[in-house]
């Protein structure tokens, strides 16, 4: 018994291998930082890529005189999913808002919903006050909402996937409205 309390001592007392114990002890802590460092760079990369994406398909929106159609919503959310390089997890609605200055309130002309968001309502946007600008009676605007949905990678850190939402409102720059007409 006593020549173990001695051994015991002596290993107490020594300090060779202190470096590697504490490599072993801090390495996982530095693998983990590293990663989180490039995941959370990563969601920094794709909101702000989702955010250019809703903006360019709501200036595209505004330079059109014609009508618009179906397909050209279509291809629109076509486009979404290629500027964000994927065609899962993502939505994307259209819709032409003005306002009604004798009732007050902001009423919706026209709205397409694609990737299964539905269309929205004048009852939708009675509350929006709070959301969209001020605008003159007859006046409209064009809204953009996108949606996506970011799948956190690598690490599971107690945190949900992100679930993203972009609502872009622009103003029609060569017409007084965005028209649109479900024929083709």
């Amino acid at each position: 018994m006593r020549r173990l309390r001695l051994h015991l001592r002596r290993f107490r007392r020594r300090e060779d291998g202190v470096i590697t114990v504490e490599f072993l002890l801090l390495f996982p802590l530095l693998v983990w930082a590293y990663v989180a460092m490039f995941v959370f760079f990563d969601m920094l990369r794709v909101t702000a890529q989702h955010q250019k994406a809703s903006y360019v398909i709501s200036d595209m929106l505004s330079r059109e005189t014609e009508y618009i159609n179906p397909t050209y919503i279509d291809n629109s959310k076509k486009l979404f999913d290629y500027l964000m390089r994927v065609d899962r997890n993502n939505a994307i609605r259209i819709s032409s808002i003005g306002y009604n200055d004798e009732q007050r309130r902001y009423e919706v002309s026209w709205s397409q919903g694609r990737g299964g968001k539905p269309r929205l309502t004048t009852g939708d946007v009675a509350d929006w006050d709070d959301r969209l600008p001020l605008l003159a009676s007859g006046d409209e605007l064009i809204l953009v909402e996108t949606w996506y949905d970011y799948e956190i990678a690598f690490l599971q850190i107690d945190m949900d996937d992100l679930k993203m939402h972009t609502f872009v409102y622009t103003r029609p720059r060569f017409a007084a409205v965005l028209k649109y007409t479900d024929n083709g």
